[in-house]
């Protein structure tokens, strides 16, 4: 059965998440209608239009582009879908669990207290959308801006979550291998001056990397270093370890409960428990390029064939029919 979805998210940026569910459920066969409520100057209004022009048989809404509120008065017209794409739970998702029709989190360990304000909760993973993400032929120039023995693509700003990640890059500093990082600048402010001069700074690759350019990283780095910011929350994991694997990249990444029913340790991707265990094994994987190569291509494999949003959106179809 295909359907009409207006899909409810930021859609500004070609990174943004909306665009990843869009291609996913067209290549489904469903009709999607995506609107960012931030092109709009009465977004409410602009969706009310749009429910009555297309009849959508759902509405599929990311995080907080439009008030919990306004789900109530959404609901008597169509079904409302929230799938939130992150392991953070700020105070105001509460709302928006309760005012869903279906609520999907990315974090399984999440569900027992997300259905303490509804019952319809389910977890769905995120995924991997292999059409956002084509690179032509690698120059001499890509091999070297983009080469590194070890790759942190990521945010390293101020919060709790980004900190730890400072302490352990600053690690992969100190036992010595070529060590460069993506993603958003840091700002300069006096607390960051430190992070910005010293050796962390220093490795900066200079920008956000995102399609083209993420694969390129993913490919030439010889292990692409990823820290999820809530390990400890059951298969948590981003669209970054599916992102990365899929466009090739060996990924070693902290060790979430869970990760082993998505990929395989030791033979699609590797985690490490401690920082220690880190260091020895970037150590460990630099000295053995044909185990890298194995383990990035199985990887890979297991990502396009398990992992795709064709493949997630198909999941997320069959687990709401019930509902629509």
């Amino acid at each position: 059965m295909h359907h009409k979805i207006l899909l409810i998210g930021e859609l500004q940026k070609p990174y943004n998440n909306g665009w990843f569910y869009k291609a996913g459920l067209e290549k489904n066969g469903h009709r999607v209608i995506p609107f960012d409520p931030e092109s709009a100057a009465n977004p409410l209004s602009k969706v009310d239009e749009l429910i009555n022009e297309h009849g959508p048989d759902f509405i599929l809404h990311a995080k907080d582009e439009l008030p919990a509120e306004a789900f109530e008065k959404l609901k008597k017209k169509t079904r409302v879908i929230m799938w939130y794409p992150d392991p953070v739970t700020p105070p105001w998702l509460s709302a928006y669990v309760r005012a869903s029709d279906v609520f999907l989190t990315m974090s399984e360990g999440l569900i027992g207290e997300f259905k303490k304000y509804n019952p319809n909760v389910f977890w769905l993973s995120q995924a991997f959308e292999p059409s956002c993400f084509g690179t032509k032929e690698m120059s001499e120039e890509d091999r070297k801006t983009f080469s590194a023995e070890v790759t942190f693509v990521g945010n390293l700003g101020s919060k709790e979550q980004y900190l730890r990640r400072r302490g352990a890059l600053e690690k992969v500093l100190k036992a010595g291998v070529q060590f460069k990082w993506w993603g958003p600048r840091l700002p300069r402010k006096f607390s960051t001056l430190p992070i910005i001069l010293g050796k962390l700074g220093k490795a900066y690759g200079g920008k956000f990397v995102w399609g083209e350019e993420y694969v390129k990283v993913a490919q030439l780095s010889k292990i692409f270093l990823a820290f999820d910011s809530q390990p400890h929350i059951r298969k948590s994991m981003s669209a970054r370890m599916y992102t990365a694997v899929g466009c090739g990249a060996f990924y070693m990444c902290q060790h979430v409960d869970g990760i082993e029913e998505m990929l395989e340790p030791g033979k699609e991707i590797v985690t490490f428990h401690n920082e220690q265990e880190m260091i020895n094994l970037i150590k460990y994987y630099l000295e053995h390029e044909n185990v890298r190569k194995q383990i990035a291509e199985a990887g890979r494999a297991r990502v396009l064939k398990d992992h795709t949003y064709e493949v997630r959106m198909k999941e997320m179809v069959e687990m709401i029919h019930q509902f629509i």
